[in-house]
C-alpha cells in the first residue's frame, strides 16, 4: 500500500472519529436530544466499518495477479476521500 492510501485511510478514520466526537459534544452541551444526532452517529459507525472493509479489499486485491494495482488503489483512495469529506461536512454542520 502506498503512502497516499495510508494518508487517505488515516484522514477517513480521523474524520469518522471527529464526527462521533462532534455528535457527542452537541448532545452533551446543547439542548439537543441524543436521538437528534443519531443519524450522524450511525453514519460515523458505518463509515468506520466501510474504512475497514476498504482496507481489507485493497489487501485482498494486492494478492490477485493481473489486476491493475494502481487503478484499484486509486479507486479505494477515492472512496476513502468521499467518506472523509462526508464525515467532515457532517461534523461541521453539527458544530455550527
Amino acid at each position: 500500500m502506498s503512502q497516499d492510501f495510508d494518508a487517505a485511510e488515516e484522514r477517513a478514520r480521523l474524520a469518522a472519529a471527529d464526527l462521533l466526537a462532534a455528535a457527542s459534544h452537541v448532545v452533551a452541551w446543547h439542548s439537543m436530544r441524543p436521538e437528534d444526532a443519531r443519524d450522524d452517529v450511525d453514519f460515523a459507525s458505518r463509515a468506520r466499518t466501510e474504512i475497514g472493509s476498504i482496507s481489507a479489499a485493497l489487501s485482498a486485491s494486492a494478492a490477485r495477479p493481473g489486476e491493475n494495482a494502481v487503478a484499484v488503489e486509486a479507486e479505494v483512495i477515492g472512496r476513502l476521500d468521499v467518506l472523509a469529506a462526508d464525515c467532515e461536512r457532517r461534523a461541521v454542520a453539527l458544530r455550527s
